[in-house]
């Protein structure tokens, strides 16, 4: 009863001073408006689960290891083509850009999106068949080169103890050379030995290097065998060359990125991706796709959806009053529609809420509600001024003490 009480007085004041209270709702609606622009859409997987779940709090300790989503460029063409050809030095040129490491001297032959990628260095890391086959070359190259010290150093030791051993003996000066060149020998050719039957076993019959094309077929490809196609790359490194047609870069985005820096980084990958200095001359074409990708097409489209949903919501609105309700200012339910929706909306962003595909799929519900609830109150008028056979000013406080409080709790709810 006392709520009910309020309420018809709030009512009563509003009836009382009509210009003063249109004037506050038009405010605030005009206020909510301006906030809820400022609204930017997110169509991120957070926004679909709770910060505080479990599948959230693990997602995150995940990307705090890792790094975030992939943004992932796929390399379209023969992969024979692509990597035993010149175009495998392109494609290292390529990830460098795209990891931000490249050396300030070498930037200034580079598109001039590397050098904004290298301001900003949004990857964890970033990986691709440039990559895996540099990185593979040179660890060959390292081990390679600590074996032959590791051997030259055993040759000299067995060369000296082949020396010492021959001049306590008393030999002559060129026994002990022998003798020691003996040693050595045996030495290097117990290497040598060692080293061809490695090379037998995975296939390397040549120093590995980024242009020996039989180097980088029998690393990335398998041998060709009953079953077996030619160009088929090995299965076990399916994660970089997933057929014989495609290959794939990856870059693990650094989890603290803003939704502005991820959205510039697609752009940037993009441009990177298009600029001459790294088309291929084999025929391979670039693809930028990935979930942080996605997501940002995504939040494109809702961007420009909103505004066709919000159109579509208010012509049905606008045509269920023409049709249905039966009194003049038809459309002023509607007009309180929005004007409500314009302040939850406004609300959304003093709260720090962002645009979600939630937030955007309750906006036709809140519209369809609001005025719903308008035409219920003013249906309660009108039966009011009907019945009572009193003046809008008497009419309205009944009407808004009999059914006012049930349709505010239903709107607060």
């Amino acid at each position: 009863m006392r709520r009910a009480v309020n309420f018809a007085a709030v009512v009563r004041a509003c009836v009382r001073r009509p210009l003063l209270a249109i004037g506050v709702v038009a405010l605030l609606a005009l206020g909510g408006a301006a906030l809820a622009l400022q609204l930017k859409p997110s169509a991120g997987t957070d926004t679909l689960v709770s910060g505080s779940s479990e599948t959230a709090q693990a997602d995150a300790r995940f990307k705090r290891e890792f790094g975030d989503d992939s943004v992932v460029v796929l390399v379209r063409g023969d992969l024979q083509r692509t990597v035993l050809s010149s175009d495998l030095g392109r494609l290292i040129r390529l990830e460098g850009c795209l990891s931000g490491n490249v050396p300030t001297e070498g930037l200034r032959d580079l598109p001039p999106a590397c050098r904004e990628l290298s301001q900003l260095k949004p990857a964890r890391v970033v990986f691709g068949p440039g990559t895996f086959v540099n990185t593979a070359v040179n660890q060959i190259q390292g081990e390679l080169g600590s074996r032959q010290q590791a051997s030259a150093q055993r040759a000299d030791a067995a060369a000296r103890s082949a020396r010492q051993l021959s001049k306590r003996r008393g030999d002559p000066p060129a026994e002990q050379d022998r003798l020691a060149r003996s040693a050595r020998e045996l030495v290097q050719s117990e290497f040598t030995r060692t080293l061809l039957e490695a090379a037998l076993r995975y296939g390397i019959t040549s120093a590995p290097a980024i242009d020996n094309t039989d180097f980088v077929d029998t690393l990335v490809f398998q041998r060709p065998k009953e079953g077996v196609a030619v160009g088929e790359p090995k299965p076990r490194f399916a994660y970089l060359f997933p057929s014989r047609r495609s290959a794939l870069i990856q870059l693990r985005l650094r989890p603290e990125l803003s939704d502005a820096e991820r959205t510039r980084t697609i752009e940037l990958v993009r441009e990177v991706v298009a600029a001459r200095e790294f088309k291929l001359e084999q025929g391979g074409k670039y693809l930028t796709t990935g979930v942080p990708v996605i997501v940002d097409g995504l939040a494109r489209e809702v961007r420009s959806g909103i505004v066709w949903l919000l159109a579509a919501a208010l012509l049905v609105m606008a045509a269920t009053l023409a049709l249905v309700f039966r009194t003049r200012l038809r459309l002023l339910p509607l007009a309180l529609a929005l004007a409500a929706a314009a302040m939850t909306f406004g609300v959304l962003s003093l709260t720090g809420w962002g645009l979600t595909m939630a937030t955007i799929a309750v906006m036709p519900v809140l519209i369809g509600l609001a005025v719903d609830y308008a035409i219920q109150s003013h249906a309660r008028f009108d039966e009011v001024l009907e019945r009572e056979r009193a003046g809008p000013e008497a009419a309205a406080p009944v009407a808004a003490a009999a059914g006012g409080p049930t349709i505010a709790t239903a709107g607060i709810a």
